[in-house]
Order: C-alpha cells, then sequence, then structure tokens
C-alpha cells in the first residue's frame, strides 16, 4: 500500500491500473526515458501485460525486470512533441507480436517530462 498523500505520478499509475482492470482492457502501453512509468504501473500489478517503449537499451533490460513488464526499444531518437509517433510504433508492435488485435481496448500512459514525476496523463483507445 503506498502511503497517504501519494505522489501524483503514484495516483495517475494507480488509476491506470484501475481503468485497465475495470475496462478489461487487454494491454498497457507506456512511454519512458527512465523506466520510472513502468516500474510505478508495475507496482500496482495489473492483470493485463504492460508494453514499455524505452528510449534506451539498459532502461529497457531494467524495465523487463519489473512484472509483467515487456519493453521494446523505439529505434529514433526522440524529437519534441513526437508522443504520438511513439505510441502508434508501439500499437504496431503489439498487433506484430500478437499482444493486441483490431477492436481491442488499451490504455496509453506517458507524461511530460523524465524522472520521479514522469507519469501524469493516460488514454483509453479502441484499437483500430
Amino acid at each position: 500500500m503506498t502511503p497517504s498523500p501519494a505522489g501524483s505520478s503514484e495516483s495517475v499509475a494507480a488509476a491506470v491500473v484501475e481503468a485497465a482492470t475495470s475496462s478489461e482492457a487487454v494491454l498497457i502501453l507506456t512511454l519512458t526515458a527512465t523506466g520510472t512509468s513502468a516500474r510505478l504501473i508495475a507496482k500496482y500489478r495489473p492483470r493485463c501485460p504492460i508494453l514499455v517503449v524505452a528510449e534506451d537499451s539498459h532502461v529497457g533490460s531494467t524495465c523487463h525486470l519489473h512484472r509483467g513488464c515487456l519493453p521494446f526499444v523505439y529505434p529514433h531518437p526522440r524529437e519534441k512533441g513526437d508522443d504520438d509517433v511513439r505510441f502508434v510504433w508501439g500499437l504496431q508492435k503489439a498487433k506484430e507480436v500478437g499482444l493486441a488485435k483490431t477492436g481491442d481496448v488499451l490504455v496509453l500512459a506517458h507524461g511530460w517530462r523524465s524522472g520521479t514525476s514522469s507519469l501524469n496523463s493516460f488514454r483509453m483507445v479502441r484499437l483500430a
């Protein structure tokens, strides 16, 4: 249990897992530069896998140690405002490896900065 009051990233991570559970999502997809968002989401033990789009192979390797995390290294340099491009890349990977198919519900989680306050938003999508 997280001590009260929880930080914003902790609260968002708990909400991501609750949303994934209540909507019967097949996958949580998160973008990470440091691995913090993946670690926080994994802490709340979601019922579905967590596809981690990492910027670095070392971060991806570390994420692999956390429960339910399946890391993939994004092959292009990060650019400002490219979150949607990285999400699309991650969704394509999820389809390729059989983690998701058309019509499935997924939860996409990310933040706008790296570090301890890195996870600040999520959205639910139906894969087209």
